[in-house]
């Protein structure tokens, strides 16, 4: 049975997507790698983070770095736009006795800021470059470097333009516990923008869903922070801080209030 889930309302902004992708998108080793990935970020040269400063996680998910966050010692506010992942989030904390190190708020990113309130901020796992409208990246942008106290820094992760373009494939799956996922790509707007459809597989049930993004490149993305007010951005290629070049990973921006 083919379910085709197209509505008035964006998908970031639907909650049956997310909720729908939810064990694709967060298997059970992906909460494995959270520390191992904290680790990395960390680490990183221009990051300096301290037990007991204030986090935040935005988009937070179903809470897996959050919840890491909190057991190292630091004072984390997770904000997320989808009721069921932050229900998820708060059980997971509860369990991990770290419930009370954690706030965790519903909140669109677009509106969500804090003037001051934080030490680092992580967008992490590709959750920028959502919207159709580049002045709402803007949005997001400030309000992540207005939240920052001084001297606070920002940690956001993302496939990058270049990264996409060297390893492009139109069309993949990939499979999870209890089902799979396809993902059909084309790049539009002079490499600014992909347009992918989903497809979600679990037994005889199909899931599809339109699923577009903005793309950045390392120029473009540290160029945008520092227009938000940001002092200093250093862009690496992996989580262990190599340098952004051919052989990028991923594309890995810190910056600096």
């Amino acid at each position: 049975m083919l379910v085709v889930s197209r509505t008035a309302t964006p998908w970031h902004d639907d909650d049956r997507f997310w909720e729908a992708f939810r064990d694709a998108m967060f298997p059970a080793e992906r909460f494995a790698d959270a520390n191992d990935e904290l680790d990395s970020i960390l680490d990183l040269p221009s990051v300096e983070a301290r037990v007991g400063d204030s986090v935040l996680d935005l988009p937070c998910g179903p809470g897996r770095h959050s919840v890491a966050l909190a057991d190292r010692g630091f004072d984390v506010t997770g904000v997320d736009g989808t009721g069921a992942y932050l229900e998820e989030a708060r059980s997971r904390a509860a369990d991990c006795g770290v419930g009370d190190a954690i706030e965790f708020v519903e909140a669109d990113m677009r509106e969500f800021r804090r003037d001051g309130a934080f030490d680092l901020a992580l967008d992490l796992f590709t959750s920028f470059g959502y919207f159709e409208v580049r002045a709402d990246d803007e949005r997001v942008a400030r309000n992540l470097r207005d939240s920052l106290a001084p001297g606070g820094t920002l940690v956001m992760d993302l496939a990058s333009k270049e990264t996409l373009a060297r390893d492009f494939h139109g069309r993949t799956w990939d499979d999870f516990d209890d089902g799979y996922v396809l993902e059909e790509r084309t790049v539009t707007d002079d490499w600014s923008w992909m347009d992918n459809t989903w497809r979600l597989v679990v037994g005889d049930e199909v899931r599809e869903y339109d699923v577009s993004h903005r793309l950045y490149s390392a120029y473009e993305l540290t160029g945008l922070l520092q227009d938000a007010g940001f002092d200093a951005v250093d862009a690496y290629g992996t989580l262990d801080g190599d340098a952004f070049d051919q052989d990028a990973d991923r594309l890995l921006v810190v910056a600096q209030t």
